[in-house]
């Protein structure tokens, strides 16, 4: 059986959070009430950075945005990062060390970047 770990349990497990405002903790719900009753501005602050002023204010729905928006919105990166150590690692160099290939990969990546 596959087991799945839950990134958010950690959020669900309580029904408050763990920062105090005053001297009364604030419910999820709570939370989410008094978000859903801001007015945002159209100001252009970055997403991940609002988040992290947001903190203070709304501690569960500030860590749940950040760790959403750090995912990548696409697989293309590590697929062509899959793809090139594939290429590096032929029938005939299959008996490379892992850190030879990581200094290839690194190497390969310096020239496209322009940087070797």
């Amino acid at each position: 059986m596959k087991v799945r770990l839950d990134p958010f349990a950690d959020l669900r497990a309580g029904a408050t959070t763990s920062q105090e405002s005053s001297t009364e903790s604030i419910s999820v719900e709570d939370e989410l009430s008094q978000y859903k009753l801001l007015r945002v501005s159209g100001a252009s602050t970055p997403i991940l950075q609002y988040w992290q002023q947001q903190a203070a204010d709304y501690p569960v729905l500030s860590t749940v945005a950040r760790r959403l928006l750090c995912i990548p919105a696409s697989s293309a990166q590590s697929e062509r990062d899959f793809s090139s150590v594939g290429r590096t690692i032929t029938d005939a160099r299959s008996q490379l060390a892992a850190s030879k290939v990581e200094s290839i990969e690194l190497l390969r990546w310096g020239l496209r970047a322009g940087l070797l």
